[in-house]
C-alpha cells in the first residue's frame, strides 16, 4: 500500500510539472512568441501589460488573423527577469489562463491553444454544466496543428521558422512572408534594420549647405513598399539638429509658377535622426506605399534645420523613383 500511495503521489506530481511547464509561454525581447486560439480573441487580462506587450496581425480577408495573438517584452523595460499572470478571452466565452516569463530566446515560438486547456468550464455552466459539454462545442473553429502553415491568404505556402541572423548590435532578425503577413510593420523595421548601411549604388546624388550633405544611397522595392536609404553628412564643426524631414510630389517644370508640391507621407521612418554631430554622420531609411512617378514629376525631401538655416531639398526624378532594386537579403 505505502509503494502504491508513493507511486501515486510521484504521478501526480509529474502531472502538475507537465501541466506548469505547458501553463507557461516564454517571451522575449527579440522574438515574438504566437498565439492560435481555437476562436476568435475577444479581450486578455495581463498582469503587466507594460512589459508583456501584445499585438494583432494586420487586417486581412481572412479569418485565421483574428484568432492570432502576438506577444512581445518591452525592450525598454529595465527587468532582467519577469513573468506574469495572463488570460484571453475568445468569442465564444471561454477563457485560457497562462504565465508568461521573461526568457533571452523561447524554446517555442508558436503556440497552438486548444479547447481542453479552457478554464473557465464553470462560468459556461449557465448553458450547460461541464459534464454535458460535448465535441461539438469544441469543433466550431478549425485547429491548427503544429507544423501547419499560418495563412492569411491562399499564396502564403512557407512555414513559419524563426531564423536568428545576428547583425550589428546582435539584434535576431528573422524575416519570412509569415512575418510579413501577421505584422507587416515589424517586418518592415526589421528590414530596414538590416540595410540602413547598405553601401550605396546610386551615383553622387545628393543635396549640400556647405558641408553638410544629405546623400541619396539606395532605392529600393519589396513586396508593395519602396525603401528609400539616406545618409545625412555633417563635415561641419558645428552640430545639425534636425527640426523635421518633408516629402513631397511636385511638378518638375523649372522657373514656373504653375508648379505644385503635394505632401506624400511616408509609411514608416526608421532611425531619423534628431542631431547629427560636427564631423560624423548618421544612416536611416523612410518607407512608403508602393507608388511611381511620370516624367514631369519628382519627389522632394525637404530638411530643415532647427534653429538654423542649413536647409537642404532635394529632387528625386522619376527615373529613380521607378527603378528601384531588391533586396540581396
Amino acid at each position: 500500500m505505502k509503494i502504491k500511495a508513493v507511486l501515486t503521489i510521484i504521478g501526480l506530481l509529474g502531472s502538475l510539472s507537465v501541466m506548469a511547464k505547458m501553463d507557461t509561454i516564454a517571451v522575449s525581447r527579440n522574438y515574438k512568441t504566437i498565439l492560435v486560439l481555437p476562436a476568435p480573441y475577444d479581450f486578455s487580462i495581463n498582469g503587466k501589460e507594460l512589459n508583456f506587450l501584445e499585438s494583432f496581425p494586420t487586417k486581412s480577408a481572412s479569418a485565421t488573423s483574428e484568432r492570432i495573438v502576438l506577444l512581445i517584452y518591452n525592450d525598454v523595460a529595465p527587468d532582467t527577469s519577469d513573468f506574469t499572470n495572463y488570460t484571453i478571452y475568445t468569442r465564444d466565452g471561454r477563457a485560457y489562463d497562462f504565465i508568461l516569463q521573461l526568457v533571452d530566446i523561447p524554446a517555442k515560438k508558436r503556440w497552438t491553444i486548444t479547447t481542453d486547456m479552457v478554464d473557465n468550464l464553470e462560468e459556461l455552466s449557465h448553458k450547460k454544466s461541464a459534464t454535458e459539454l460535448d465535441e461539438s462545442d469544441f469543433a466550431s473553429y478549425p485547429v491548427i496543428k503544429e507544423k501547419e502553415t499560418i495563412a492569411a491568404t491562399e499564396t502564403v505556402t512557407e512555414t513559419f521558422k524563426v531564423i536568428p541572423e545576428k547583425e550589428i548590435d546582435g539584434e535576431p532578425l528573422p524575416l519570412t512572408q509569415e512575418l510579413y503577413v501577421l505584422d507587416r510593420m515589424e517586418y518592415i523595421r526589421r528590414r530596414c534594420y538590416y540595410n540602413q548601411f547598405n553601401k550605396g549604388k546610386i551615383i553622387r546624388y545628393f543635396s549640400k549647405y556647405d558641408d553638410v550633405f544629405l546623400w541619396l544611397e539606395n532605392v529600393y522595392y519589396e513586396n508593395n513598399e519602396i525603401y528609400l536609404q539616406f545618409r545625412l553628412e555633417n563635415k561641419e564643426h558645428i552640430d545639425y539638429d534636425v527640426n523635421f524631414i518633408r516629402f513631397s510630389i511636385a511638378t518638375n517644370y523649372k522657373n514656373s509658377s504653375s508648379n505644385v508640391k503635394t505632401e506624400h507621407k511616408p509609411l514608416f521612418r526608421y532611425k531619423v535622426p534628431k542631431k547629427v554631430e560636427g564631423n560624423s554622420e548618421n544612416y536611416f531609411m523612410v518607407v512608403f506605399d508602393k507608388f511611381t512617378l511620370d516624367r514631369r514629376k519628382s519627389l522632394v525631401v525637404d530638411l530643415d534645420e532647427e534653429k538654423g538655416n542649413r536647409n537642404l531639398s532635394l529632387d528625386i526624378d522619376q527615373l529613380v523613383i521607378n527603378n528601384p532594386s531588391g533586396f540581396k537579403l
